[in-house]
């Protein structure tokens, strides 16, 4: 009997191992590969500044970051603030944007701390940005085994929860950017491992849950505040502890976020729109169901859960029921709160989905180990059980048609063991070699990784920053991605015609994005033109002599 016990630990941790060395692969291989895209390099950008000035400014005196967010534009003043750098930033200050002084406000800080930490480390890299954000989600890989293992006392429910997340593909490509998503899931993780040690009386449990919930604040403070309340509402229903201890602890984490949230202004933090609330629930509601968590499996894990409550161990029930609720309430909060209806908002909650999926297969399995991983493998592989509310919701264009496998695990392959064009890479290295450092560049997008990656001052961005201050300096290269249709078209086209421009013999492709992990940042093929347009200013424009 001691040996089989011995076996099965040895065969526990050699699963585990395999697990966690798998997802550290996806998350690691090739990190560095492709530059910086223009979500990225607003945190590395602020995150140098930061270790600069002691906090992340949006303007440095040379270059400005804006939150990019066209639709909060207003187009009938960008005549006024297409020249000098002061009616800009007055302008981003009046919105709301950043404090008076240029600090930013518009994210908490948490992320840049990290990327400052791997920057100071490392250097100024793509790597050095992104390694904390893609060691984070290697940990929370293992804190999803960890916590389901608690919770549930299984090993096979533990085990098939870090599978299922490791080959999420899409929340493999999120965790690999030097942005906060693969943070704010290693926090949610865990803020619920030591919310489980606040409910269970142990040692500590309250004080490091609040700690937990405060860290996760700074990471996130969009989407904590749906799981907040679901947590608190848990508590404030089991009654393990008396009223006056649960109010406490929640007086706690309001008092110690009190004051960010003042300094962030979040009473008066609401996102200007891009689409209707409809429009962007059911585009949040397919997000959920085809790269989170299945609406069939929440509902049939609900519904087990309910049923099963008076017999399942506390601690089971209470996890299960958290991560269902988070994936519900989360259906409705991100189109109240988020602009758009982006994957980014709720590929977060994936570790949920993971625990949920992992809980059902093994319970509807009836524990049979062959059978539960065959399920969990139909999860992984086959967009089967996602497909369904097809019916209902029509996908978006760039998902590619079909019922056999998911064709983002194709995806997670290119990404992470291939090298696909890079245009970030591609435009940024052809500058290092030929602009000199004072040579002003004009961009009308990806404005932001030319400033992470160049010393030189940079115009333009969906800001169209200093677009037309040609008052001492014109600019020296001209960029554009004719396919960008989210920026203010009629300045560039101004000054584009000012100057004559010799197009330099460069071929990268016009994508969009660089490296954007969502999976419309899938729906243009690198390897097909069109081209990006690069010129050179070889003098003024005829009309204009």
């Amino acid at each position: 009997m001691a040996s089989v016990a011995r076996n099965q630990a040895w065969y526990r941790v050699a699963l585990l191992a395999i697990i966690v060395g798998i997802a550290t692969v996806f998350l690691l291989w090739r990190l560095g590969d492709k530059y910086l895209w223009q979500d990225e390099a607003n945190t590395g950008v602020l995150a140098v500044r930061l270790l600069r000035f002691g906090r992340p400014l949006a303007y440095d005196g040379v270059n400005l970051v804006s939150i990019d967010h066209f639709a909060a534009e207003d187009a009938t003043s960008i005549d006024k603030r297409t020249k000098p750098a002061s009616a800009a930033v007055d302008y981003y200050v009046a919105r709301g944007d950043f404090k008076p002084d240029t600090t930013w406000k518009f994210h908490p800080w948490g992320q840049f701390i990290v990327a400052a930490l791997g920057l100071k480390l490392l250097g100024q890299t793509t790597v050095a940005v992104r390694l904390p954000f893609a060691l984070a989600g290697v940990a929370t890989v293992f804190l999803v085994y960890w916590l389901v293992l608690r919770a549930c006392r299984s090993s096979l429910t533990a085990s098939i929860a870090g599978m299922l997340l490791t080959f999420n593909a899409y929340w493999i490509l999120h965790s690999r950017q030097a942005r906060y998503y693969a943070l704010s899931s290693f926090l949610f993780v865990l803020t619920l491992i030591a919310f489980a040690r606040w409910q269970r009386g142990d040692r500590w449990g309250a004080p490091a849950f609040v700690m937990a919930a405060w860290c996760w604040f700074q990471a996130d403070y969009g989407t904590v505040w749906p799981v907040f309340g679901i947590l608190f509402a848990v508590a404030l229903i089991e009654a393990r502890h008396p009223l006056w201890q649960t109010l406490l602890v929640g007086t706690a984490l309001a008092g110690s976020l009190g004051p960010f949230v003042y300094y962030y202004e979040l009473w008066g933090r609401r996102s200007v729109q891009a689409q209707g609330w409809g429009e962007r629930f059911w585009a949040n509601f397919f997000n959920l169901n085809e790269y989170v968590a299945p609406a069939l499996v929440v509902l049939a894990a609900t519904a087990l859960v309910a049923q099963r409550w008076k017999v399942l161990a506390e601690s089971e029930r209470r996890l299960v029921a958290i991560a269902c609720a988070t994936l519900i309430a989360l259906a409705f909060w991100v189109p109240f709160a988020a602009p758009q209806s982006f994957l980014r908002y709720s590929i977060i909650a994936a570790p949920a989905g993971a625990i949920v999926g992992s809980w059902l297969v093994v319970r509807v399995s009836g524990a049979r180990a062959r059978l539960a991983w065959v399920a969990a493998a139909i999860l992984v592989v086959t967009p089967w059980l996602s497909a369904p509310l097809h019916a209902f919701v029509t996908p978006p264009p760039w998902i590619p048609p079909g019922w056999t496998y998911r064709g983002e695990l194709s995806i997670l392959a290119s990404e992470v063991f291939r090298k696909p064009p890079d245009p970030n890479r591609l435009v940024i290295d052809w500058l290092k070699k030929n602009a000199a450092p004072s040579d002003e560049i004009l961009i009308n997008y990806e404005d932001l990784p030319l400033i992470y990656y160049l010393p030189n001052p940079i115009r333009g961005g969906i800001a169209a920053f200093r677009v037309e201050d040609d008052a001492k300096t014109p600019p020296r290269f001209l960029i554009l991605r004719r396919t960008v249709g989210w920026v203010h078209w009629p300045v560039f086209i101004r000054e584009m015609r000012r100057y004559a421009w010799e197009p330099v013999p460069l071929e990268a492709p016009d994508v969009r994005w660089g490296n954007n992990p969502d999976p419309m940042g899938q729906s243009l093929d690198p390897s097909q033109p069109p081209k990006i347009y690069i010129a050179r200013r070889v003098g003024r424009a005829q009309s204009s002599q």
